[in-house]
């Protein structure tokens, strides 16, 4: 049986097509195995390495070569492609999965670093939501230089896997004389050759735990995490409530919580807009408060910031991205009803779609296309 729990500075490997289907290398208590790169490629050892590192008796992950550079809609496709990929190859559910983010093969780092950050943690978002614990793989120069890691911990705690060696070729043992020094880092590859076998070598800085119960966990968490996570405003509002306690929440007359609107609950999922938050109590009207613990509250940093990248739904039928930011541009393709694009920035309420068209910017009406936290 596959291990459940392993010890902090236990050694493992990482595999791709170029490792052996049998995993069985010496003093590993955990393998790591490539199961997708972008959206179409599937490593054809991934299932025979998943279930060698099972049978002996190692605690068995995953990891996906990401193609997806800074593009968050590319990023959630892949993460979705590498979550279905492995379930379907028996990578243990509750177990860890990485977006590998490096440079080549279809992936370029070289974009600003908060976008880059941007498109990683939408991954990983999806590879929460699945079930599985994302994990995120780069250089020490790349996390150093081409991400930003206080957002990424923020956001998953002690999540990296960071690549550095003392030495190219064989290594037996992590000197940690030589360990990339940074916050947040779960796990350290330290090694291109481990004990001189065509394999990479890791050593665990943390526990390294599969959930077991994950999937029921999941089952009562979903509906709060999706609320939380997914809600859509209009580009000129700063901050979002959602009513995220499954049986609703009141509306207070005051800040201080002593007195309710009515006795009717306000529904789970409904949105309100944030007015102020006064002593742990959020104003959304008038003499209206919810209790803070009742709700959660998203910011849009797009209203604030008209150069700020944002992913927005389209709400409106006979929608078209325009060639100007004005009422009267010109029409040059319809945009899909629930569809999402990527935008960096606005002019006014007009908000810039990332992705230019015949090498021109185009834009989306802002009260056509709202923005998703």
């Amino acid at each position: 049986m596959p291990s459940l729990n392993v010890q902090k500075k236990s050694y493992g490997v990482d595999l791709a097509n170029w490792q052996d289907s049998t995993v069985n290398y010496p003093n590993i208590k955990f393998a790591l195995v490539k199961v997708t790169e972008g959206t179409n490629y599937v490593n054809p050892k991934a299932a025979a390495q998943i279930k060698s590192a099972k049978n002996h008796g190692l605690l068995t992950g995953a990891y996906f070569y990401a193609n997806h550079s800074d593009s968050v809609t590319k990023a959630k496709a892949e993460a979705r492609f590498a979550v279905a990929k492995a379930k379907s190859l028996g990578v243990p559910f509750g177990s860890y999965l990485a977006d590998d983010f490096e440079n080549g093969d279809g992936n370029s780092i070289y974009g600003y670093a908060n976008l880059n950050t941007d498109a990683v943690l939408a991954a990983m978002a999806v590879i929460k939501e699945s079930g599985y614990k994302p994990l995120v793989y780069a250089s020490a120069s790349v996390f150093r230089n081409n991400l930003n890691i206080s957002r990424i911990i923020k956001n998953y705690g002690t999540c990296l896997w960071v690549a550095s060696y003392k030495v190219s070729g064989r290594q037996d043992y992590a000197d940690f004389n030589y360990f990339p020094s940074m916050d947040g880092v779960a796990i350290w590859q330290f090694a291109n050759a481990y004990h001189g076998y065509n394999v990479d070598g890791n050593i665990n800085l943390i526990d390294l735990k599969i959930s077991s119960n994950n999937h029921q966990a999941k089952k009562t968490e979903k509906a709060t995490e999706s609320l939380s996570q997914h809600p859509v405003v209009r580009w000129d509002i700063g901050a979002v409530a959602v009513v995220s306690n499954s049986n609703g929440a009141y509306v207070y007359t005051d800040s201080s919580l002593t007195k309710r609107e009515s006795d009717k609950l306000k529904p789970q999922g409904s949105l309100w807009q944030v007015f102020g938050i006064k002593d742990g109590a959020v104003q959304v009207g008038k003499g209206q408060y919810f209790d803070g613990r009742a709700v959660y509250v998203k910011a849009n940093p797009i209203a604030y910031n008209d150069s700020k990248h944002a992913v927005a739904k389209i709400i409106a039928d006979h929608t078209h991205a325009l060639d100007a930011p004005k009422a009267d541009a010109g029409k040059v393709y319809p945009l899909k009803l629930g569809s999402k694009i990527e935008i960096q920035g606005r002019v006014g309420r007009f908000l810039k779609i990332k992705e230019l068209h015949n090498g021109k910017q185009v834009y989306v009406t802002g009260n056509h296309a709202y923005i998703v936290l």
